[in-house]
This record gives structure tokens, C-alpha cells and sequence, in this order.
């Protein structure tokens, strides 16, 4: 039998994702606030997918070279 899982994805937490993308804590908020980044609940923490802080990221410099 062939194990076919994937490994789990990254979660970080928001420190990390403040050095990511750049932003205080109030404006990462107000990003989720506005459904730009998702956060995921664990326990009284807030992590977010790693791909998905990077993939936000991504997305603004893609806007800034149109």
C-alpha cells in the first residue's frame, strides 16, 4: 500500500506574517477584515497558510508591474 499524504501545510503566525507582507498588525486586520488574507483559528492564536501570505504578496507586485 502506497502512502500517497502530503505534508501539512506551513502555518505562521502574525508576527511572521507583519515581516511578510510589510504591514502592521492593524492594517493585517483590516486585510482580513476585507477578505484579502484568511486566517485560521487555533485555539486564542491566529495563523495564516504561509502560501497563501506569499501568494498575497505575489499578487500586489503582479498589480505594480501591470
Amino acid at each position: 500500500m502506497t502512502n500517497t499524504t502530503q505534508p501539512a501545510p506551513r502555518l505562521i503566525l502574525l508576527p511572521e506574517v507583519t515581516r511578510i507582507t510589510t504591514n502592521k498588525k492593524t492594517k493585517v486586520y483590516e486585510l482580513i477584515k476585507l477578505g484579502e488574507l484568511r486566517p485560521v483559528k487555533l485555539g486564542r492564536k491566529t495563523a495564516f497558510l504561509e502560501s497563501e501570505v506569499f501568494e498575497w504578496v505575489n499578487q500586489r507586485l503582479a498589480s505594480r508591474r501591470a
